[in-house]
This record gives structure tokens, C-alpha cells and sequence, in this order.
């Protein structure tokens, strides 16, 4: 945040009062049954690998979760019952907001730009304790970071998806499919879990960053939250509300002028 040091204090807590709307219901929902799914289906599907070679987990955690669901016959149904679920849920949503919601979002917020690149090569080094007075390019209403894991996240759930498909109905699709699709099964949850243990980290535990956290309940952020951390979509909100202003403006100035 450019020059937050010189902001008076009056103005500050302004900012802090006024809040901007970041993430609609169908968001915050979304999120939360994300949230909900991966909570049940990645410890069910670690607890399926038994393999002692890769040694995910200890023995006691594949007896427990095998006894609880009263063998692996019925735990691996749950998990994919629980995935068919998901992909329904998750496709009905992608479907039915595609065109209106999706592209107009990816067009406009996942496209990495100049400054994107720039913040990457930045807050890595900064989050190690280096280049503590470098000075961050202004972010848009995700950062660079957010948008990088999307693409993982992206990516990673088509290869969920697809190979999870191969797997549930593996009497349905050929032996070469069904060699290929537990390893990119395994690698698509590795990858996705490997950003989300830094997105947790960032959201939940960051001191600067909880709001982010808070506002996935919410839906909304401060603006002072959004004029550190993300200073192009804060630029975008006030041109938004001094449009709106000379709109009402022009509007009260058109009913006030006597008819000529």
C-alpha cells in the first residue's frame, strides 16, 4: 500500500469502518462445500491407499477409518459416492454460471498481468524475511499468488475429476486408462493440497491477511483492507462510486432545472 504511513488516523479508521462486497453468496457457499468435501474425501482417500511402499500414513490410521466404515469395501464406496457428489455439485454450479458468471471472472481477474509477475518475484523473498522495504505492485481483487494457485486448483480438479470417473467406473473405459488415472488421481489431490496448506496458512493465520479469512463468511472486506492489498480493485470501487455520484448528481441537477 502505497503511502499508507501518511493516511491520518480519522482516515484510517474511516476505511476501516467502510466495507466493500468481495465474494456473493454463490461464493461463499461454494467455498464452504469445497471446504466440507475435501474435509471428508482426503483423509478417506489416503486411509484407501494401502500400499506400506508410499507410506501416506500409519497403519493405525487405515484400521481406523476401515473399521469405522466396517471394511475397505464400504469406505471406498463412501469416497466415491462422496466424489460423484462433489463433481455433480461443482459441475451444476459451473453450468449454470458459465456464461454469466466464469468467463466474465476469468477474463477479468485470473489473467496474470505485468504486476502480477513482478509481486511473484516479491512476496516469496519478503514472506523469508528479504527485500522487507520493496515495495509490493498494486494487486487487482485476488493477488498474483491467489491467481497462480487457481490455475493449480483449476487443473488439478479436472484431473480429480476425470481420473476419479476412470476409477468409479472402471469397467466402463479401457486398461490404459485405468493404469493412468491413480497417479494423476494422486498428483491432481498432491498439487492442490501442497498450494492449499500455503492458502490456509495465508488466510487463516497471517496476521495481515486474516480479513481474507473473515470475508469468506462475510463476503465483505474493509476498505483499507482493500486499498494494502489489493489497490486496483480499491481504484475500480471509488471510480464505481464517484460514477454513481455524478450519475445522482446529474439526475437531481435534470429534476431542479425549471422547464424551458
Amino acid at each position: 500500500m502505497s503511502g499508507y504511513k501518511n493516511i491520518p488516523l480519522e482516515e484510517r479508521r474511516r476505511l476501516r469502518d467502510k466495507k466493500y462486497k468481495k465474494h456473493n453468496l454463490a461464493n461463499i457457499l461454494t467455498h464452504w462445500f469445497n471446504v466440507a468435501m475435501w474435509a471428508l474425501l482426503l483423509p478417506t482417500g489416503i486411509a484407501i491407499i494401502s500400499s506400506p511402499l508410499l507410506g501416506l500414513t500409519p497403519l493405525w490410521w487405515q484400521e481406523a477409518f476401515r473399521n469405522l466404515f466396517g471394511g475397505p469395501a464400504n469406505l471406498i464406496k463412501f469416497h466415491y459416492t462422496l466424489g460423484l457428489i462433489w463433481v455433480f455439485v461443482l459441475t451444476f454450479n459451473i453450468l449454470l454460471g458459465f456464461r454469466k458468471y466464469f468467463l466474465p471472472f476469468a477474463a477479468t481477474s485470473l489473467l496474470l498481468d505485468k504486476d502480477d509477475i513482478e509481486w511473484l518475484k516479491i512476496k516469496p523473498l519478503q514472506m523469508l524475511g528479504f527485500m522487507k522495504d520493496k515495495e509490493l505492485p498494486p494487486q487487482d481483487a485476488y493477488n498474483a499468488g491467489q491467481k497462480l494457485y487457481s490455475y493449480v486448483v483449476i487443473l488439478g480438479t479436472l484431473g480429480i475429476i476425470s481420473s476419479g470417473i476412470v476409477m468409479t467406473f472402471r469397467n466402463v473405459f479401457p486398461p490404459i486408462l485405468k493404469q493412468i488415472a491413480q497417479p494423476i488421481h494422486w498428483v491432481s489431490v498432491f498439487a492442490i493440497v501442497a498450494g492449499l496448506i500455503i492458502h490456509f496458512y495465508m488466510g487463516a493465520v497471517f496476521p495481515e491477511e486474516k480479513e481474507a479469512f473473515f470475508s469468506m463468511f462475510s463476503g465483505k472486506v474493509s476498505a483499507w483492507y482493500a486499498r494494502a492489498h489489493h489497490e486496483k480493485w480499491y481504484a475500480m470501487k471509488l471510480k464505481e462510486e464517484m460514477d454513481w455520484e455524478d450519475g445522482v448528481d446529474r439526475e437531481v441537477r435534470k429534476a431542479t432545472l425549471p422547464d424551458t
